[in-house]
């Protein structure tokens, strides 16, 4: 009985927002014939025009803090990458986009089913740093799309192709496997919080973060691009400090130093917070088990935390900017820093919900164009390393690994797709919370249903919805599908202020996020 409701009520969604995806349904008045009914009002779904006096700033999970404008009068865009961990080019990793500021233009779809739709949806065509020495890489099979709302834009920002041999006299320290990003998933806003104590709170927070050059959790010797999931709950205090949860893996890990208003280069105010690494040898605070290496010098590596204010909600997004630094002179390699875990996760309120709370369509990227297949080699048996939030010595059982009786052995996989997954459907995401259950849709014109959950609004976290796959999710490579996620897995969701995230399969090695803004 509960398979066949659903199933009515997929069916329904399928039809209906495959001509409203973004805008609101209207009812139909059958007692009015076509030509005496009176046109449906367009819902405006972004602001009517913009230009360079409005800034979006947000983060994308590759590591970069931006703020991001658009003029669409002349379909133009300018992004500052304020912050950045992504090499400008392939082969080195010294040299970021931090710093620079490209301008590009920009295009409507025209893939979805109403022209508002196609009107609020910013497909990037190019862009160029004004001295030209930066110039990003579209591929035009799967372009960075950005979904323009009311105060907020998410989507997807120029990737990059990431690759390092390591360096040769210390055992090819800092190697990273190439590989190519089409995007990277970003969320941003155009008005933030700066005051802390208006922030401060009971958290749960979900995301994901990749590790460039990998741990030997993956193999007995690291394979790069691991991922790990960001899922716990924490305190944020009105000082900016975090207070860890008892029995919540890797509470508090996306902060180090308590959080303060960030000062630009001129020394004024920026409209964000930041944290620092704890101590001058110590490497910013890791989603799992990482390894990173702090010699001599000390980490640069930090997180930029973007509250989003969208009405009277309060949307933390949390960036974590890697850091990596190779002496090109031999004599002063022990001046390496390899710090260079980068991802996103998104904060929302550890406060009950009632039942059936989370409804409502939504857009956004998803963790696939990073991070769509993973490998692992099983686990290799290494004890992990125990912190404030994670005791090796007992069972963790929300985390991939294995108890032996005596240790917590972690296990981590490695992404093996050469390049990131192109398939469009698996890189943006619809999604639809219909009471218990909720859908993932391609957003387009077919609004074909790409995968379907049931919600338990159980709570044994305040908040925390549980979610469990009744379909596989999938990606294409070499022509055919391949599960992301198979039906069955488990995962959380969370909800604040139109905006939602959700992990899968946080509990093994290939774990999947995704986040979007609500369109309906």
């Amino acid at each position: 009985m509960f398979q066949s409701s659903w199933l009515r009520k997929t069916r329904w969604i399928v039809v209906t927002l495959a001509a409203t995806l973004f805008a609101g349904c209207s009812g139909n008045n059958p007692s009015s014939s076509p030509s005496s009914s009176p046109a449906a009002a367009v819902t405006q779904l972004c602001p009517a025009s913009l230009d360079y006096s409005t800034t979006y700033t947000g983060g994308s999970s590759g590591g970069d803090y931006i703020k991001v404008q658009f003029d669409t009068t002349h379909l133009s865009y300018q992004m500052q990458f304020v912050l950045s961990d992504i090499p400008t080019t392939a082969g080195q990793i010294n040299t970021t986009r931090a710093g620079d500021t490209i301008t590009g233009s920009f295009h409507h779809a025209t893939t979805f089913a109403s022209a508002e739709q196609n009107r609020c949806t910013f497909v990037l065509d190019n862009g160029v740093s004004a001295d030209g020495t930066y110039t990003v890489t579209i591929n035009p099979a799967d372009p960075p799309t950005l979904f323009v709302g009311e105060g907020i834009v998410t989507g997807g920002i120029p990737g990059a192709t990431i690759e390092f041999d390591g360096v040769a006299l210390l055992g090819n320290l800092g190697a990273i496997p190439s590989r190519t990003f089409d995007f990277f998933s970003f969320i941003g806003f155009a008005e933030t919080e700066t005051d802390f104590a208006k922030v401060a709170g009971a958290y749960n927070e979900l995301g994901m973060h990749l590790s460039p050059t990998g741990t030997s959790f993956q193999t007995v010797s690291p394979q790069g691009w691991q991922p790990d999931v960001v899922n716990w709950n924490e305190t944020l205090n009105a000082d900016g400090s975090c207070t860890i949860t008892t029995g919540s893996d890797y509470s508090c890990n996306t902060t180090g130093t308590p959080w303060t208003l960030r000062a630009n280069a001129d020394s004024t105010s920026d409209n964000v917070f930041v944290s620092q690494p704890t101590s001058s040898s110590s490497a910013y605070p890791s989603a799992g088990q990482e390894q990173p290496i702090i010699l001599l010098a000390p980490s640069q590596a930090q997180a930029i935390m973007i509250v989003g204010k969208l009405g009277s909600a309060l949307i933390p997004v949390v960036i974590r900017v890697g850091q990596s630094y190779i002496p090109s002179d031999n004599s002063a390699l022990l001046n390496s820093v390899i710090d260079l875990e980068f991802g996103m996760s998104v904060l929302a309120p550890a406060t009950a919900l009632p039942a059936s709370a989370i409804t409502g369509s939504y857009i956004g990227p998803t963790s696939a164009p990073e991070c769509a297949i993973v490998g692992n080699a099983g686990n290799i048996g290494l004890q992990g390393a125990s912190e404030p939030s994670f005791n090796d010595l007992e069972p963790h059982p929300n985390l991939p690994g294995v108890f032996d009786g005596t240790y917590f052995d972690p296990t981590a996989g490695s992404c093996l797709d050469g390049t990131a997954t192109s398939t469009l459907a698996a890189n943006y995401t619809a999604t639809t919370f219909n009471g218990a259950t909720a859908s993932f849709i391609a957003p387009s014109a077919t609004a074909t249903r790409t995968s379907a959950f049931s919600l338990d609004y159980t709570q044994s976290t305040p908040g925390l919805v549980g979610v469990t796959a009744l379909q596989a999710f999938n990606a294409s490579s070499n022509g055919s599908p391949v599960a992301i996620f198979n039906a069955g897995a488990i995962g959380w969701t969370i909800q604040v202020g139109g905006v939602y995230a959700m992990v899968m399969n946080s509990n093994l090695f290939n774990p999947f996020f995704s986040v979007g803004m609500v369109v309906q």
